[in-house]
């Protein structure tokens, strides 16, 4: 009998084991999540940037256009508004230039042309410089009653008489000019009145500015008004007059 007859079979060792951890499993397909969550996440971004790029432009134009769209529109409008608001009041100005007009009818009609506010200003100081004393004294009125609303377009408007030194304006209207933007608060005139009070320096200087030369009790009657404006703007607002 040989060997292989007599000998019994040999069993089969197997060393370790093949069971997996539920933990290592789930690590696993974890990570293979997150690398097509990555994948997929990188493509999504490209693509909505690629969109983006290809609509930008468009966008921008569009909210250029209604920006731009809107504020033509309001021009148009605010043009349209000046021109119906210059057509009404040119049927009052002919009446404040009249040279028989009295005191009590200027004043009235000061009062109707003030009505279209920042419309009438320029209306008024044309009316300083050309109207009546009656006249003058009816477009003081108006200006006070529009830098009660709105006393920048008022203030501009004057800050513009004083600047000059070309003649343009008589020196009454300096005077009036004067008087207002004491009256009207007109806080940032302060460095323009002064720089008139310190430059007009003698009448002989100032008769260089206006028209028609003034006399000496003329000329002082503007250096005092010069004088009592800055001092009003100072006491408003001391830091706008250094």
């Amino acid at each position: 009998m040989t060997d292989s007859e007599t000998s019994p079979p040999r069993p089969l060792e197997i060393h370790g084991t093949l069971q997996l951890e539920s933990a290592a499993v789930e690590a696993r397909l974890r990570k293979i999540e997150e690398k097509l969550e990555e994948r997929n996440g990188k493509g999504a971004l490209t693509w909505i940037l690629d969109v983006l790029k290809t609509l930008l432009p468009s966008i921008v134009l569009a909210i250029l256009g209604f920006a731009l769209k809107d504020t033509v529109d309001q021009a148009l409008r605010e043009r349209e508004i000046q021109l119906a608001a210059v057509k009404e009041m040119e049927t009052l100005v002919p009446d404040l230039q009249k040279t028989d007009l009295v005191r009590a009818d200027a004043q009235a009609k000061a009062a109707q042309l003030a009505a279209f506010g920042r419309y009438s200003v320029p209306f008024f100081v044309n009316i300083l410089e050309v109207g009546n004393q009656n006249a003058g004294v009816g477009a003081e009125d108006g200006l006070r009653m529009v830098a009660r609303s709105e006393p920048q377009v008022v203030c501009s408007a004057l800050q513009i008489v004083i600047k000059n030194r070309t003649g343009l304006f008589r020196w009454q209207t300096h005077l009036s000019a004067l008087e207002i933007l004491g009256q009207a608060s007109c806080t940032k005139a302060c460095r323009d009145v002064a720089s008139f009070r310190d430059t007009m320096s003698s009448v002989n200087n100032y008769q260089k500015w206006v028209p028609s030369p003034p006399m000496q009790t003329e000329y002082d009657k503007v250096a005092k008004q010069a004088s009592d404006t800055f001092e009003q703007l100072n006491r408003v607002a001391p830091g706008d007059c250094k």
